[in-house]
């Protein structure tokens, strides 16, 4: 596993990894989101996009013309690059970043960073190209490449108000497959949140 040279363990206690879902596309709650990462000044934090509407259109494309795994895989990843970019058009405050040390750089300026993964996917991922990974398990694995213990997945689905067990979340759709035994091999700790959930995050960031 590739590990940037200018990390290091003691960056995981005071960093955290959160993946925004695409689902939150149309929802009321995604500036909200946005604005309450933003203003954590005092936490480094990572932010992960999901694919959102991008990334149907790339499965009803797979659907039509029957790609080979690698390229839908890689379109799938540049969807979650353009949710980035509108998530980024939404608060000034956030920064973006391209690579580990673009992330660095916003965190010594104070400022959360949305990751463009395109690049990093590409060059250093060896994750499995399938629609078993999608941007779920790119979050863990990210989190893994920053050395950050927590990361926090904020859900559409209503299931997480009533359980957070990844088996259960897999098995119902609301997680990725893969993504129980990338956090287990990564010995990541996962938070999930609703996205009704935003004035949640304070107390999170601070009790984990």
């Amino acid at each position: 596993m590739h590990k940037d040279a200018s990390l290091n363990s003691g960056l995981s206690s005071e960093t955290w990894a959160i993946k925004i879902g695409g689902s939150l596309y149309n929802s009321q709650y995604l500036v909200q989101w946005l604005d309450a990462i933003s203003e954590c000044s005092s936490k480094k934090i990572a932010i992960i996009p999901g694919g959102g509407p991008f990334a149907d259109q790339v499965r009803l494309a797979d659907e039509k013309f029957n790609m080979d795994q690698a390229s839908s895989h890689g379109m799938a990843v540049m969807a979650m690059q353009q949710y980035g970019s509108l998530l980024a058009s939404q608060c000034a405050g956030l920064a973006t970043a391209r690579t580990t040390e673009q992330i660095l750089q916003a965190w010594s300026e104070s400022k959360a960073v949305i990751w463009e993964p395109y690049e990093m996917v590409r060059d250093q991922c060896t994750l499995d190209k399938t629609w078993d990974i999608t941007s779920d398990s790119l979050a863990v694995w990210l989190t893994s490449i920053l050395e950050i213990k927590n990361l926090l997945l904020i859900k559409s689905s209503k299931q997480v108000l009533e359980t957070t067990n990844l088996e259960i979340l897999a098995k119902n759709g609301c997680i990725d497959p893969a993504l129980q035994e990338l956090v287990n091999n990564y010995q990541i700790d996962i938070h999930i949140l609703h996205k009704s959930k935003v004035k949640n995050l304070n107390e999170m960031l601070i009790s984990a």
